[in-house]
């Protein structure tokens, strides 16, 4: 038997303008999307946050911080313009989807010089960068994604530089007095991009640095002087009393900014402690096997956990800062124990994947292995940085 059924007249024209029309977030230009990469661009699928502890939850060396011009947080850095009444925290920010924040308070009311540079600033490496802004092709945007609060309403301003410090992009905003306000930011590809002691980017946080470093042209690419700041911003340097915060930064490629890229604590760990960790801690803590060649010194190694940037510098942080090498204890496989006495402590060899010291001027070492360990009532720490 066969069945012949009759359906109703359509317009052809009406049909073919549908398919031109949007459908769904990007639907279009996913449709028009030419190679798979394009398609990734425009969703940001995968890893996409090229900075890392950009939820400030990772800081190493404590949680608060005077200093001028130190690292905090791991990865980020502050500079007080050589105004010391200035205190960075890592705080608790109230803010839900990110619970620490890195806080900035000025305790001291001061005035700010011309030539005053103070600062947030996160410095990522040079094949971090590259990696991102040159695979599969170059010139393409990037986009800033962050939350920020200050007790002051106002307008601040975060800039992008490249490694060299040569172009710079400048972007203003405003926050109201005490409430989280998320902010982004669309960077149009540069012109040109040069990298200079491996940086390959800088990122700045303004806090109120003098006129030196200050412009007015907002929103486009600089490519000549040394500025980071927007006219007319907030200080927050040299104000007492006054606070600014930031948590939640994201930096990727393309035009859309995306939903906060959130990695495991350890895996963000890891990544910073690229740049800097800490090997010792309480009393008793191992810092790592080791062996007496002779009864006045002790040969000690160990690897770093991940591989560093470079070569770590080493700093000897504790209780005794006179006698440092006082802060240990060689402790044999034999149970028996020696103090170390002196400061006769050198580096042998310090490379990107491990570390050597020497403990000599000793006396009265046992010629068998053991384990230097942090002597009784010290809180030592081994510092190794290769930061930028």
């Amino acid at each position: 038997m066969t069945v012949r059924a009759n359906k109703p007249a359509f317009n052809i024209r009406e049909k073919l303008k549908e398919l031109t029309s949007k459908f769904g977030l990007k639907g279009t230009e996913l449709a028009r999307a030419e190679t798979a990469q394009d398609a990734r661009d425009l969703v940001s699928a995968g890893r996409k946050n090229l900075i890392f502890n950009g939820d400030m939850k990772v800081s190493q060396r404590g949680t608060s911080f005077t200093a001028s011009q130190e690292y905090t947080l791991d990865r980020w850095r502050v500079n007080n313009g050589g105004i010391s009444a200035l205190t960075t925290t890592q705080s608790s920010s109230g803010l839900g989807i990110h619970p620490n924040s890195l806080k900035v308070e000025c305790t001291l009311d001061a005035s700010v010089a011309e030539a005053t540079d103070t600062w947030i600033r996160y410095g990522m490496e040079q094949k971090d960068f590259e990696n991102a802004i040159n695979y599969p092709s170059t010139n393409k945007s990037l986009s800033l994604s962050f939350w920020a609060r200050a007790n002051t309403a106002g307008q601040y301003s975060v800039c992008i530089t490249s490694g060299d410090f040569g172009d710079r992009f400048i972007h203003a905003f405003t926050l109201n007095a005490n409430s989280w306000e998320y902010k982004t930011v669309t960077i149009p590809a540069a012109n040109q991009w040069g990298y200079s002691a491996d940086f390959g980017l800088r990122l700045y946080f303004d806090l109120g640095s003098g006129s030196n470093y200050q412009n007015s042209t907002l929103d486009q690419w600089i490519y000549s002087g040394s500025t980071y700041a927007a006219s007319g911003n907030t200080r927050v340097c040299g104000v007492n009393g006054r606070t600014f915060e930031v948590t939640g930064v994201q930096l990727e490629v393309g035009k859309n900014a995306t939903e906060f890229e959130y990695r495991p604590y350890g895996e963000e760990l890891t990544l910073c402690q690229r740049y800097f960790y800490i090997n010792g801690g309480g009393e008793y803590k191992v810092i790592s096997h080791a062996f007496a060649p002779a009864t006045n010194e002790i040969a000690v190694a160990w690897s770093h956990p991940t591989e560093m940037r470079a070569s770590p510098t080493v700093d000897v942080v504790g209780t005794e800062t006179t006698n440092k090498n006082v802060n240990f204890y060689f402790r044999t496989i034999n149970n028996t124990g020696v103090a170390l006495t002196g400061n006769g402590r050198s580096i042998t060899q310090m490379t990107k994947h491990h570390a050597s010291l020497w403990f000599n001027g000793l006396t009265g070492v046992p010629q068998v292995p053991g384990q230097i360990r942090i002597n009784q009532g010290k809180t030592a720490h081994i510092h190794l940085s290769a930061e930028l």
